[in-house]
C-alpha cells in the first residue's frame, strides 16, 4: 500500500492545514477566490495515480497536478465534472459525472498514464481521455475554493506500471 502523505502537505497560497482525528482539513485563509491547496513536496512524473480519500462540505473538493485540475461540486453547477487537461490546460465539462455527496468519504484516482489519463470516483469511471504527459514533472495538490473546506483522510501517489 502507498504511503499517507497527509503530514508532509505543504501549504499553498493561502491554504490552512488544520489536523483532525481523521485526518486534516484544508481550507483559506482570507479570500474565498484563492486557490488554497495542500501540495506535495515533491513532483510527479507519468505513469503514476494521484488518490485521494476525501470530502467536502459544500463544493469545491479540488485535485491539481501541472496545469490540470479536476473539481469535484463545482459552485458552478455541482452536478458537472470540470477536468483540465495537464498538458494542454484544455477544460472538459462532463454532465452529471462531478457531483459528490457532502460530508462523506469518497475515494477519488487521478491515473496519469504517458499517453492517457482517467478519473475514477468510489470505484466508478468518470473521465477518460489521451495526450501526451510524458514531459510533465510537477507537484499535485488538493484543496478547496470559494470558501469550501476539504477534509482529507489519505493522500498518496503510486507508481503505475
Amino acid at each position: 500500500m502507498a504511503e499517507n502523505l497527509i503530514s508532509k502537505l505543504v501549504p499553498h497560497q493561502g491554504c490552512v492545514i488544520t489536523r483532525t482525528d481523521e485526518g486534516i482539513e484544508i481550507a483559506g485563509s482570507a479570500m474565498n477566490w484563492v486557490r488554497s491547496a495542500a501540495i506535495a513536496p515533491f513532483v510527479c512524473r507519468a505513469p503514476f495515480a494521484f488518490r485521494v480519500v476525501g470530502k467536502t462540505d459544500s463544493t469545491n473538493l479540488r485535485m491539481h497536478w501541472h496545469r490540470g485540475e479536476l473539481i469535484f461540486n463545482w459552485e458552478c453547477s455541482v452536478r458537472e465534472l470540470r477536468v483540465h487537461d495537464p498538458a494542454t490546460a484544455k477544460q472538459h465539462g462532463l454532465e452529471d459525472k462531478g457531483f459528490i455527496t457532502t460530508n462523506e468519504w469518497h475515494e477519488i484516482s487521478w491515473e496519469i498514464r504517458v499517453d492517457s489519463m482517467r478519473v475514477v470516483v468510489d470505484g466508478e469511471v468518470r473521465f477518460e481521455t489521451e495526450g501526451d504527459y510524458s514531459g510533465i514533472e510537477s507537484a499535485p495538490s488538493v484543496g478547496p475554493c470559494f470558501g469550501s473546506t476539504v477534509s482529507v483522510r489519505e493522500f498518496s501517489i503510486t507508481p503505475l506500471v
